[in-house]
């Protein structure tokens, strides 16, 4: 099914990265795990095969390859151990699809070509899932607004250069209080504060954001007050489907280890592929993981034709990121004592894929919002 969805162009493209992965993230993704560091040559390498552009328009230097583009680019990637363009992506898109010309034409050229990176700070202490609960604000003072607030498990928070930041403008007011800014980290009053000691995914820093009185130019408003949430909420159906084929790279990758794995170690004078509890495990999670290709790709391609996929979105993450935790823990079963391991990829997969869950909705809320749809017979 997936292959009949895919253009020629699209197809060409996932095994362009494909390669990649293989060459130039997997050998090399340990040495920046190991050193916490993030993989500054290999994100460059990426923009220059347009994988950073993705959800930037052809006019603004970006390859404009849509969802599925985003879904093709994060697998791979993640595939071959490296998930740090999925928040850069979303947050150019959000520029793509809300600033005016003048922005865009500002910031997304050095985005499309690696030569900065963007984050998107949304998150705060007290507001996670309800986003309306956001206490950051913004006030208008002649040609500036005045940030203040802190923002948390902002993920590139000490690379990226360019934020999308949500912040109240009117906090006497929920949603419809929230406005959108592009800041800059140069700007007056902008604190990249302390780096979490988090389980997994070291290749991307995940930093605490505060703004003190931080000076952002009246114009770097992109989303108004009163558009600002229903806006950015809509947007999250894209970073979904992202996040879904990050979900599906990592537990393709421990699939296939546990595979090798299983026709290469005996016990009892045989290979233990050969023994039916590891074959139900291993065909366990080949259909899990097909299942959650075929929901993904679905929602991706929908959301390219036009076609309203909220519900295909949320169900496509919630299965996803459950699938995939239970995946890389059977991979790790079938390696035994050695999946324990560091030596071997499956235990740093399983710490990595553990996050997934939080970003763009846990799977609770997601559940939530597939039966909102269902009761509204969408």
């Amino acid at each position: 099914m997936i292959e009949a969805i895919l253009t020629d162009e699209q197809k060409m493209f996932r095994r362009t990265l494909r390669d990649f992965g293989a060459k130039e993230i997997k050998p090399y993704v340990q040495e920046y795990v190991n050193r916490k560091e993030f993989p500054w040559p290999i994100i460059r390498k990426m923009a220059a095969l347009g994988a950073l552009g993705i959800t930037i328009p052809l006019e603004y230097g970006g390859t404009e390859a849509g969802a599925i583009g985003v879904v093709i680019v994060m697998e791979e990637t993640s595939r071959a151990g490296l998930r740090a363009p999925l928040t850069h992506l979303g947050a150019c898109r959000n520029i793509s699809e809300f600033a005016n010309h003048e922005l865009r034409s500002r910031y997304l050229p050095p985005l499309a070509i690696g030569e900065k990176i963007a984050a998107y700070a949304q998150t705060e202490p007290w507001a996670g899932s309800d986003a309306t609960a956001m206490r950051a604000t913004a006030e208008l003072r002649g040609d500036y607004y005045f940030l203040n607030g802190t923002k948390c498990f902002i993920t590139n928070g000490e690379v990226a250069s360019t934020f999308v930041v949500l912040a109240k403008t009117d906090k006497t007011k929920k949603g419809e209080g929230i406005s959108g800014f592009i800041v800059e980290r140069d700007f007056p009053g902008f604190i990249v504060g302390k780096r979490e000691k988090k389980m997994g995914a070291e290749t991307s820093p995940t930093n605490e954001i505060i703004f003190e009185n931080c000076q952002v130019p009246r114009e770097n408003l992109f989303v108004a007050q009163g558009e600002g949430f229903k806006k950015m909420m809509g947007s999250f159906n894209g970073e979904r489907c992202g996040n879904s084929a990050a979900c599906l790279g990592l537990a393709q990758a421990a699939f296939e280890r546990a595979l090798k794995y299983s026709q290469e170690r005996e016990t009892f004078g045989q290979p233990i592929a050969m023994h039916q509890g590891i074959q139900w495990m291993l065909a366990d999670m080949a259909i899990q993981i097909n299942a959650g290709r075929l929901m993904t790709y679905d929602a991706a391609y929908k959301l390219d034709h036009g076609i309203r996929a909220v519900k295909e979105c949320a169900m496509a993450k919630a299965y996803c990121n459950e699938m995939s935790q239970r995946v890389i823990n059977m991979a790790m079963q079938i390696h035994g004592g050695y999946g324990y391991m560091e030596d071997y990829e499956v235990e740093r997969m399983y710490r990595d894929v553990r996050g997934l869950a939080f970003g763009g909705g846990t799977p609770q809320i997601l559940r939530s919002r597939v039966a909102y749809e269902l009761l509204r017979g969408r």
